[in-house]
């Protein structure tokens, strides 16, 4: 593997650092978890993971022949972002269920990317816990999505932060192997 690969590893930080100020956003602020502002952060948020995801899918589309993961989850955040972004009464209105969708989802890329990476990477556990921790979170949402708003904005929060220190941890792996 090409140690290019790895030359980006600070758009993997951008992207955790975005999802931990949003979770500590949601933990400061949780009487605001249904308003149409927080819907719209999370889809900026979202949206522009989606740009930076894909991003490093087409710097990398050369060396990693495993890209197209890259660009799928990509996809999903943009996808996701953008309605709730454009289309925040909606967002409103299905909040839980897109999240524990979006979540399942990313946390299903996630680990087939982890399996993946098993065999260049010595810390890809990293990934792989990261993966089921928001597939886990998204059964629970389905399971009972009528929980308390102080509950659900709590997981929420706590989350993104757990999502974006992994994500950070990963960046730095990244940047250890590229240097």
């Amino acid at each position: 593997m090409e140690i290019r690969l790895f030359k980006n590893w600070w758009l993997m930080t951008v992207k955790g650092l975005l999802a931990v100020g949003f979770g500590l956003y949601i933990l400061l602020f949780q009487y605001s978890i249904v308003t149409t502002f927080l819907a719209k952060i999370f889809g900026s948020i979202v949206l522009i993971s989606g740009l930076l995801i894909i991003t490093g899918a087409f710097l990398h589309k050369k060396t990693n022949p495993r890209w197209i993961w890259w660009l799928i989850e990509g996809i999903v955040d943009i996808l996701i972002g953008a309605m709730f972004l454009f289309k925040p009464q909606w967002a409103k209105a299905f909040i839980l269920g897109i999240m524990a969708f979006w979540a399942c989802i990313i946390g299903l890329l996630q680990i087939i990317t982890a399996i993946r990476m098993n065999s260049y990477m010595t810390n890809w556990w990293s990934l792989l816990i990261t993966g089921i921790f928001s597939i886990l979170f998204a059964i629970l949402i389905f399971i009972n999505p009528f929980y308390g708003t102080f509950t659900i904005v709590s997981i929420v929060g706590i989350s993104a932060i757990i999502f974006g220190l992994m994500v950070i941890y990963m960046s730095k792996t990244l940047k250890e192997v590229y240097l």
